[in-house]
Formats: C-alpha cells, sequence, structure tokens
C-alpha cells in the first residue's frame, strides 16, 4: 500500500474536499471542454477590481485623497496579476503532483490541468491594462500632461524610474502573447517572454519604493516573487525534465487542445 506524506500534504482534508464533490473529474473536463466560458468568467473576475474602484470614485467614497486611490489600486492589481500570471505554472505542477500522491484518478494528467495554461494569458494582458491605467492616471491627472514635470520625476525621484522601466518591457509581452505572434517569433517568442523575470522584479521594486513605512504588503508580494522565482530557477537547474515546456505553458493553445487527446501527455 503506497505510503502519503501527511506533513507536506494534507491528504485527510484533500480526500474529504474530494468526497464532498464527487463530480470533480467531470468538473476538469468540462473546464478543458469549454475554454470561452471560463474566460468569460476569468474576464468578469478580472474586470471587478476596476469596476469596484470606478464606483467608488463615482460616489466620492475612495477618502481623504481620492487621486493617490485612483493611481495606486491600477498599479497594485496590475502587480498581483503578474504574480498571478507567474504562478500559473507552479500551481498546476503542484496540483498534478498533489493529486498523484493522493488520489487514484483525480486530474493525474498533465491534460486535466490544461485549462490553467489558458487562465495565464488573459491574466497577462490584464495586468499590462492595469498598468496603462496606473500610467494614464499618473500622467493625466497628477502631472497634467506636462513633459517636463514627468522628465524631472523620472531623472530625479527612483520609483517612478523603477516603475517606467518596467512599463515599457511588459508593453511587448502583451502586443506579443497571441498565438501568431508566438509562430512568427518561434525560439524568439519565449526569449522575449523571459523579460516577465525583470519586469517582475522592477515592479516589486517600484512598490518597495512607494510604500509607507511599516506596510507589510510589498514584503508579502516580494516574498511571493522570490518563491516563485526559485521554483524556475530550480526548473532550468533540472533540464532533463522532458515536460517542462507544457508545464510553463509556452507552447500555442492549439497544441495544447490537441494534448487533451493523449492520456499519456504525449503527442501522436
Amino acid at each position: 500500500m503506497r505510503k502519503t506524506w501527511p506533513i507536506f500534504i494534507p491528504d485527510s482534508i484533500l480526500k474529504n474536499i474530494i468526497n464532498q464533490s464527487k463530480s470533480a473529474e467531470k468538473v476538469l473536463r468540462y473546464a478543458n471542454g469549454s475554454p470561452r466560458l471560463i474566460l468569460l468568467v476569468l474576464c468578469l473576475c478580472l474586470a471587478e477590481p476596476a469596476a469596484i474602484t470606478l464606483w467608488e470614485a463615482l460616489r466620492g467614497t475612495l477618502g481623504v485623497n481620492p487621486l493617490e486611490i485612483l493611481i495606486r489600486e491600477p498599479g497594485r492589481w496590475s502587480l498581483i496579476l503578474l504574480l498571478l500570471a507567474l504562478a500559473i505554472a507552479p500551481l498546476r505542477h503542484g496540483l498534478i503532483l498533489c493529486s498523484t500522491w493522493s488520489l487514484k484518478s483525480f486530474g493525474k494528467r498533465m491534460p486535466d490541468w490544461n485549462w490553467l495554461i489558458r487562465l495565464r494569458r488573459p491574466i497577462g494582458v490584464a495586468s499590462f491594462c492595469y498598468a496603462v491605467v496606473h500610467v494614464a492616471v499618473y500622467v493625466y491627472f497628477d502631472l497634467d500632461l506636462r513633459l517636463d514635470d514627468f522628465l524631472d520625476d523620472f531623472q530625479n525621484k527612483l520609483y517612478i524610474k523603477m516603475g517606467f522601466i518596467s512599463f515599457i518591457f511588459l508593453a511587448p509581452l502583451a502586443f506579443t502573447s497571441t498565438d501568431g505572434w508566438m509562430r512568427r517569433l518561434k525560439r524568439n517568442w519565449k526569449r522575449l517572454h523571459s523579460l516577465i523575470y525583470p519586469v517582475s522584479l522592477l515592479a516589486i521594486w517600484h512598490f518597495l519604493l512607494l510604500s509607507k513605512p511599516g506596510v507589510k504588503e510589498p514584503y508579502i508580494f516580494s516574498l511571493v516573487l522570490f518563491f516563485l522565482l526559485a521554483y524556475r530557477a530550480v526548473q532550468a537547474w533540472k533540464r532533463g525534465f522532458v515536460l517542462q515546456d507544457r508545464i510553463d505553458g509556452t507552447v500555442p493553445e492549439r497544441v495544447v487542445e490537441k494534448l487533451t487527446k493523449y492520456p499519456d501527455d504525449s503527442p501522436k
């Protein structure tokens, strides 16, 4: 009888969750078979923070300094979504390992979690959209479109410099996130999108410099980013891992859909 690892995996809790939902495997198959519905739900969730902030701004309930909230919140959500996009690969890998060790048939195959790959692209694009709003509100309302003030801030304020550089690097990643650009750039696509790592580091640095003393959120984000980058460093060190590209999701969606047809996760 195979032993589980109770220290690392809450086996009893996981089994209770699965036992309460007998249709868990059907949910997985439905998620893989209904990408448009999953995308619609995700888009609604991604738009919720912007809708709430806009509603509070129209009601005049943003607080004493509404401009600060309007600038800060889009940037904060851009960073959260950036970290979430980076977390898709380790999350997918962890769910597969957890299911393999703890259960007999729930989500053990790589294609069972292919729907998670489809979430990373819209999350990344949404992160860029929030970054655009963050920069636009700062330039339009805070600087009144004065180029001299922006150049002065860029030269004298390190957090402005770090934030703007991360925004410039993030833009080409959002514009080339389609299957068409992936096919055009081929191997260069993955090299280009490796910019996501310096972008995330610069964004965290920008957030740390902006934060007031005693605020713990930037340090929590920094710790999350450290673990996400450490995971990828370990995977880069383990070059013999055959399924690395599929775990990262760095394949076009059409290829991902074909992979779901084969239980052994190998194209035929």
